[in-house]
């Protein structure tokens, strides 16, 4: 077996890849080198992403005064259910709201008001014309916009302990990320708002026609409470601009050293790793070649 040979009785033998990486510094040296500044350039070339956070809670719009109603619905029964008369909706309501705040539909209509396809496409988007850019035979789609904007740019999550609802936005403008982040809330407010004064008008209409076709005294007066329950909802509602979720910290738009990514020192040492890894093992394999060759 040749003295050069990286194995001895079927062991590594680390002195020989101590004496190849040795006489091999250059190349590994090299290797670093070149690595590092492929991705140094990398990292200051690539477009700075920040974050902006919206915090907020559930609101618990309609909530107060359900006690007292808890005898009409017992005594109503599947009535109170038919005009949406559980009026204390917990942690069910959150998860609702912030169902439509994920919703494709109301994504879809943000991104449409505010004008953002351009902005999510601006690789194809030719500022000067204010046109898709020529020859893109595929225009982009509102429910790649969706897709986009759910995945890349939009992060959501929920804390069932603390009830804090935190809405990130991740975008290449610091003052747009954040003013999307309000608007989504804003936006969320007044869909979940407009939902619940249209669920009141007809649970009102629906109770009226009821009663109206009562004529037992505790049904009237249990219809009647609903009823007014129903109203008291729509009124808050109405007067309510945070119905679904009170904000506990609106977004700021984050400083300019404040970059999500790129990490530029991370891929600095993770470009000078790599390349003492390709270095060291290109030098191993050359050895390795050359001990062959004159073996052979």
């Amino acid at each position: 077996m040749p003295t050069d040979s990286l194995y001895r009785g079927g062991d590594i033998d680390f002195r020989v890849i101590s004496r190849r990486l040795r006489a091999g510094w250059q190349w590994v040296a090299t290797s670093v080198i070149a690595v590092t500044v492929a991705f140094a350039v990398t990292a200051f070339l690539m477009t700075p992403v920040y974050r902006a956070t919206v915090v907020f809670v559930g609101a618990d719009a309609g909530r107060s005064g359900v006690g007292s109603l808890g005898s009409s619905l017992g005594q109503l029964g599947g009535l109170a259910s038919l005009v949406g008369a559980n009026l204390n909706p917990g942690a069910s309501r959150t998860e609702e709201s912030l169902a439509v705040l994920r919703s494709r539909e109301l994504t879809e209509r943000f991104i449409r008001d505010s004008g953002l396809m351009p902005e999510l496409f601006h690789q194809r988007w030719d500022v000067k014309s204010l046109a898709w850019r020529q020859g893109v035979t595929h225009q982009p789609t509102l429910a790649e916009a969706y897709r986009y904007f759910d995945e890349r740019v939009r992060r959501l999550s929920y804390d069932k302990k603390t009830g804090l609802i935190r809405l990130e936005i991740e975008w290449r403008d610091p003052a747009k990320a954040a003013e999307w982040a309000n608007e989504l809330v804003a936006r969320l407010n007044a869909e979940m708002r407009a939902r619940a004064i249209a669920e009141s008008t007809a649970s009102v209409g629906f109770l009226e026609k009821e009663l109206a076709a009562t004529s037992t005294l505790d049904t009237r007066a249990a219809i009647n409470r609903l009823i007014e329950a129903q109203i008291n909802q729509r009124m808050l509602a109405n007067v309510t601009r945070e119905y679904a979720f009170r904000v506990v910290d609106r977004a700021l738009p984050p400083d300019a050293q404040d970059v999500v990514r790129p990490k530029k020192l991370l891929m600095i040492v993770l470009g000078a790793g790599l390349g003492l890894m390709l270095g060291a093992v290109g030098v191993l394999l050359r050895g390795a070649v050359a001990s062959d060759s004159r073996a052979g």
